[in-house]
């Protein structure tokens, strides 16, 4: 039976829109301190406020990475003027190659006609100079029509007379822009290098030091996956380009999930096969897989047991027998799982028979007409709207109000006056509502909160249903 592994994040989505370029006047860099994420650094605009669009920012509920929203200077002509008159910001520049595809590329999305003939103006983790002397980030870059003399980084804080923001189209277990999708099959149209002869590709972590988990075990399963024909790839030996040409929207790309299977972007729907060791993965790989109609489907490795996990430390796992894992993968891949693509739509809903939905609480699931947030209470008040639903034969209930409002629910990416969910109906009678994209239940909290956050259905998690 094949363990499906779910996204551990929630909230996401996906914009078919492209992000916005602004032009900022009189804008004040402040430089980041090199090394963790401090909490001065950052653009911020004449009246001393963060430019939220420049800066790194994760999760949802949204948040920046470290940074002020408000600077406790504005930009004063005390501080030294920028020899350039215009600047493109790139962004927060990291080492690590995973977080430089999901925090540092989507800044560039908006191609080279953007910042041609102009400094490009960054923050970054370590100096230029030690950055640009990793090879893969110089390459990366190279492809860009960018090198070390492009960049600028300010020691103290510096006035900016004219600065271009291309808004991130992507931001880590947030969001993403098609936009970044299309731009990064572009990118690897025109510079990826075929390294594969149609076999099955196996991303080996091998040798990998890895600072987030190691695999004992995994050495088993590359020699295993050989013998039946793979082409065995070490993705940390190879160039940049051969990088951008690791998927296929034709022969599958499997191993255990890590940073490399974030060059899957660089192909429009590739097709693939991921192990993880938790059964969760990260909602960067979500988010990239739904902007760029990837078909990978991710499957818990069978028999893993954490044997060590350390806070600061690679965790380490180890496959109690490599050979059936890797006989897992083979079978995976010769019954083509990926085209297992399930629909999201829902289907068979009865508008016939209404009911309103009461929590655990004795509340009811309502909302405040003034937001369309859903949350639980008494049902009184002007603006109080109580939640109705309708359930179909085919395991899917609509959430809606009679007046057709805007609803959102949080901690989810539903919104709109009909809002979908899965149903289980319990034993006693009661029923819990679940994402079918995220598998996460909604749940009615003691301090009146309705969210899409939980992987298991207890009390809070469970509604009971009445004739409306």
């Amino acid at each position: 039976m094949i363990m499906v592994s779910h996204c551990v994040d929630y909230g996401l989505q996906i914009f078919d829109n492209d992000p916005p370029i602004q032009t900022f006047h009189d804008t004040l860099y402040i430089p980041r301190i090199p090394g963790h994420y401090d909490s001065q650094f950052g653009l911020y605009d004449n009246y001393g406020r963060l430019i939220p669009t420049a800066g790194p920012r994760r999760g949802w509920p949204n948040a920046a990475l470290g940074q002020s929203p408000s600077c406790c200077v504005s930009p004063s002509d005390a501080f030294p003027l920028s020899p350039e008159p215009t600047y493109f910001y790139g962004g927060n520049i990291t080492p690590h190659y995973g977080h430089f595809m999901t925090e540092t590329l989507p800044h560039y999305w908006c191609g080279r006609r953007f910042y041609e003939g102009l400094k490009i103006l960054v923050h970054a983790e370590k100096t230029l100079d030690s950055l640009f002397a990793l090879p893969w980030l110089a390459d990366f870059f190279s492809l860009l029509g960018l090198e070390r003399k492009d960049f600028v980084v300010f020691e103290r804080p510096t006035r900016i007379r004219m600065l271009i923001v291309a808004g991130s189209a992507f931001e880590e277990n947030h969001f993403a822009h098609k936009a970044f999708a299309r731009y990064c099959n572009e990118l690897g149209e025109k510079h990826g290098e075929d390294i594969a002869d149609g076999r099955p590709i196996y991303l080996s972590r091998a040798q990998y030091k890895s600072e987030m988990r190691q695999i004992d075990g995994e050495p088993e399963v590359g020699a295993y996956l050989a013998r039946e024909g793979f082409s065995i790839v070490a993705p940390e030996t190879l160039q940049v380009r051969q990088q951008l040409r690791l998927f296929s929207e034709h022969r599958p790309t499997v191993g255990f999930v890590g940073s490399a299977f974030h060059n899957s972007i660089f192909c429009r729907r590739p097709v693939g096969v991921a192990l993880t060791c938790d059964g969760l993965i990260s909602s960067n790989f979500a988010l990239m897989d739904q902007a760029n109609e990837a078909r990978i489907q991710y499957v818990t490795a069978p028999e893993v047991t954490l044997e060590k996990f350390v806070l600061g430390q690679p965790a380490l796992y180890r496959l109690n027998d490599p050979v059936h894992t890797a006989r897992v993968l083979v079978d995976l891949v010769y019954r083509r799982v990926w085209q297992n693509e399930k629909t999201h739509d829902a289907e068979g809903i009865d508008k016939e028979k209404t009911y309103l939905i009461r929590t655990y609480h004795q509340s009811w699931m309502q909302i405040d007409r003034q937001t369309g947030i859903v949350f639980h209470g008494n049902g009184e008040g002007e603006r109080i709207v109580r939640l109705v639903a309708h359930l179909g034969d085919k395991g899917w209930a609509a959430l809606t109000t009679f007046p057709g409002d805007c609803l959102t629910v949080e901690r989810d990416n539903h919104q709109g006056t009909t809002i979908y969910y899965r149903f289980h109906k319990r034993p006693d009678g009661r029923v819990a509502f679940y994402n079918d994209e995220t598998h996460r239940f909604l749940c009615a909290t003691p301090d009146g909160k309705i969210c899409c956050d939980r992987l298991e259905s207890d009390d809070w998690e469970c509604f009971t249903l009445e004739d409306a």
